[in-house]
């Protein structure tokens, strides 16, 4: 694991744990501020997942008995988790010192990190915003 997703796991205080056999690749366990992880995942699955599950923790770790309530309702936290991840994902990419803002294409982020396209808008919004918030900051200084 990197240094970023150790900081947001020591910050919320979650244990991560790996299991043989799950029912899917990973699982925020509220009650005990817990994510079990499937031990056969390869390491960029892993990374998206953990991510995913960190989203939930950061998210969902007060209200999680909503999530079973309604379809609605488990639809939208599992939306917000995943924008978490990406959103993870995308600073990362910001401060690779090799990235190149201009030569981003979200569509190979999506490919290169195996999700749904329809998260294209979300990568683009963003990025945007992170480039946005790079450049007012120059403003300012």
């Amino acid at each position: 694991m990197d240094a970023k997703i150790n900081d947001i796991i020591s910050q919320l205080n979650v244990s991560v744990v790996y299991k043989e056999k799950m029912d899917a690749d990973g699982h925020y366990i509220a009650a005990i501020n817990t994510i079990a992880l499937s031990s056969t995942l390869s390491e960029r699955k892993e990374k998206t997942t953990l991510l995913h599950e960190l989203g939930h923790a950061a998210k969902h770790m007060k209200n999680y008995e909503l999530y079973n309530l309604t379809f609605s309702l488990r639809s939208k936290m599992e939306q917000e988790a995943e924008e978490f991840m990406i959103e993870q994902m995308i600073e990362t990419r910001l401060y690779d010192p090799d990235f190149s803002p201009e030569a981003f294409n979200s569509i190979n982020f999506l490919e290169s990190y195996d999700l749904d396209f329809k998260y294209e808008p979300i990568v683009k919004q963003f990025m945007a915003q992170h480039i946005n918030d790079e450049q007012m900051g120059y403003l300012f200084f």
